[in-house]
């Protein structure tokens, strides 16, 4: 019996954004109001949704590399990139929780994000789905979205978790931004991107789900 759980895994992408959006959020409002106790809280519960997406997203993407039912080009196309997604994300939540330096998860996420975006170009060139320019907007969404994670794995360790922990510091900072204005405008691109990428999955999900059941 040939099992089809492509739209699950929509379905955790669209997870994850909304995690990290409302976590991203969360975070700056109260990093605003100067209560750094309840930002550092908010993340950490962010964290730990996004252990947990990544988990159940990295358990689908091994047994989609052995088992899927559709030819060997659609393993790697699909499950290739869930499973960097799913330790990225992983390594993100695990790296606050244990108030690690997240910023090499940013570095990681640079790396991820360009993969994602090549695996999509090639897909799209080669049309290997049904709808190659949604499937390949998709890929870009969250691969742009993986390289940008680098912004906030900075601000987080230099402004919000590094004031409490500064050996999380890539480099010694004061504890709030020499340039705030930067700051607004790269995290809230970031935001942006994030909004973006799950409305691309949200759409995405639907065209599936619209689909598949039949």
């Amino acid at each position: 019996m040939a099992v089809d759980n492509i739209s699950l895994i929509v379905d955790l992408l669209i997870l994850a954004t909304v995690a990290v959006f409302y976590t991203g959020f969360y975070v700056w409002f109260n990093f605003r109001r100067k209560d750094l106790d309840r930002a550092v809280t908010g993340l950490r519960e962010g964290a730990l949704l996004l252990v947990i997406v990544a988990f159940i997203t990295g358990i689908i993407a091994l047994w989609g590399e052995i088992t899927f039912p559709l030819p060997g080009s659609y393993n790697v196309f699909f499950f290739d990139p869930l499973g960097l997604f799913a330790l990225l994300i992983g390594a993100f939540g695990l790296a606050v929780w244990f108030r690690l330096p997240t910023s090499f998860v940013g570095v990681f996420g640079v790396v991820v994000g360009s993969g994602v975006i090549l695996y999509g170009a090639r897909a799209y060139q080669l049309h290997l789905t049904m709808d190659p320019l949604e499937t390949f907007l998709l890929y870009v969404a969250f691969g742009a979205l993986a390289i940008a994670s680098l912004v906030p794995a900075l601000f987080i360790d230099w402004f919000i978790i590094g004031p409490k922990v500064p050996n999380v510091q890539p480099i010694p900072s004061t504890e709030t931004p020499a340039y705030p204005r930067m700051w607004t405008a790269l995290l809230g691109a970031f935001m942006a991107l994030t909004f973006l990428a799950g409305l691309a999955a949200m759409l995405y999900a639907i065209n599936i789900v619209w689909a598949h059941l039949a």
